[in-house]
């Protein structure tokens, strides 16, 4: 009689469908109401929001494509490590501090739809800019002439 009977969950059966195991893995429940949460592209990067909006307003960061509590670095400002924003698309590609009222001024090109990785001075703290020499490409210091620091390229990024 046992044989017959029809498991609980489908996805614990021998025979289980692939696509419903899947489907369950990829499932994030939302803390709050247990809903399922979906994947959201904002202007701040991407988010997961609960399906139950406007009812249910719980949000999560996004962290290696998954929900999280955790702070996505990507998505910080590298200097006062408040949010990135991505600047509306008839302004350009880019991305800037959401402090940028508040005197951080970083701006950060887009690459792929995320910012561009930042580098940071060894000797200040700011951000390094790459620039082309008469002997080719370096990165110097973005508060030149206060700071005089300067490092070689390798690959596109600073030797530092």
């Amino acid at each position: 009689m046992a044989e017959d009977s029809i498991p609980e969950d489908k996805t614990m059966t021998d025979k289980g469908d692939k696509r419903d195991k899947e489907a369950t893995n990829r499932a994030h429940p939302c803390p709050t109401c247990k809903k399922p949460m979906r994947r959201i592209d904002g202007r701040m990067g991407p988010f997961w929001g609960c399906s139950d909006f406007p009812t249910c307003r719980t949000t999560l960061n996004e962290v290696d494509g998954r929900p999280s509590t955790d702070i996505n670095p990507d998505y910080r400002c590298p200097l006062c490590t408040r949010k990135l924003v991505r600047a509306d698309k008839a302004k350009g590609e880019y991305w800037f501090c959401s402090g940028y009222n508040k005197g951080c001024k970083v701006t950060l090109d887009d690459h792929e739809g995320r910012p561009k990785q930042a580098h940071r001075c060894k000797k200040c703290g700011q951000l390094l800019v790459k620039r082309e020499g008469k002997n080719g490409a370096f990165w110097g210091c973005s508060s030149y002439p206060v700071c005089t620091a300067s490092y070689s390229d390798t690959e596109g990024r600073p030797a530092l």
